[in-house]
């Protein structure tokens, strides 16, 4: 049987589901956003600065051989990506500043990524090659799938302000079939060494940590709402897994390297779950404060 996530279908149900996303939007979020920009600057300092500074730390702390440090500084390196947004769309946080996170994380990644992969190496006192950075894959993954059915939606939404109804039938049709497409393929894909996914677990699990007390923590020590704070802790949290895979791949012909991205995937969503679940049906989260 074909995986669904080589065909049509996972394409079609992401633009969908963004698309959806853009129904609810208005160019007034954004505009919000930029005129008070601490939220973004916040975020992206320490999605780019402090995560990967995490990383570095919590792979010296269980002295992680040389490829799985260089995994776990990649995933740590990673921007938030579609699932990112798809939570905090879902969670009724704020889904403005999540895409714009992601945008901006996504963009300048292509330029720290390589910084902190040659970081972890120089560390681990391993000699690889240069890691280079798909630019045109990752840029038309980003407009794809995200910029172009937001701006669609929002178009559409502007033009026809009666089609925002239609905001949530099509993002939960299309946020249905993706879970399943996605559940179908992680029953496709084969198993990684246990040795190394074990040894990856515990890193992989602080990191996360990290990740839930830094972007929950720092923003709300600067003054930042309950909403931009738990948005910032989800980008933190959901990582791009899929980009870091591409990286690691791409530099080192082994497996081992892919296998925290690998862990971390498999972990990072619960917790968002959690904090935006607490987030919606709390009082004081729910109103913002």
């Amino acid at each position: 049987m074909a995986n669904p996530i080589d065909g049509p279908l996972l394409p079609l149900l992401m633009f969908g589901l963004m698309l959806g996303m853009g129904l609810s939007l208005t160019w007034t979020d954004f505009r919000r956003i930029a005129q008070v920009p601490t939220s973004i600057v916040v975020g992206t300092l320490l999605q780019l600065v402090a995560m990967p500074m995490a990383g570095l730390i919590i792979a010296r702390l269980y002295a992680l051989p040389p490829l799985l440090m260089v995994g776990l500084v990649v995933c740590a390196a990673c921007p938030g990506g579609l699932g990112s947004n798809v939570f905090v769309h879902f969670g009724r946080a704020h889904t403005a500043l999540s895409i714009s996170l992601t945008a901006i994380a996504t963009l300048v990644t292509l330029l720290t990524l390589p910084l902190w992969v040659r970081v972890a190496q120089s560390m681990a006192g391993s000699q690889v090659e240069a890691v280079e950075v798909p630019l045109l894959e990752t840029a038309l993954e980003l407009g794809g799938f995200t910029v172009l059915p937001i701006l669609v939606g929002m178009g559409v939404r502007s033009v026809r302000p009666g089609a925002a109804k239609w905001e949530r039938p099509i993002t939960a049709l299309s946020g249905l079939g993706l879970f399943g497409v996605l559940v179908m393929d992680n029953l496709d894909r084969p198993n990684p060494p246990t040795e190394l996914f074990m040894m990856s677990l515990m890193p992989s699990l602080w990191l996360l940590g990290s990740a839930i007390v830094l972007g929950l923590g720092i923003p709300r020590l600067l003054g930042r709402s309950w909403a931009d704070s738990v948005t910032i802790a989800v980008e933190l949290c959901v990582k791009n897994a899929l980009l870091g895979m591409v990286v690691v791949a791409t530099a080192f012909q082994q497996i081992d390297a892919t296998i925290p991205l690998f862990a971390y995937s498999t972990l990072m969503a619960p917790p968002a779950l959690v904090m935006l679940a607490i987030y919606r049906y709390w009082p004081r989260g729910a109103a913002g404060h």
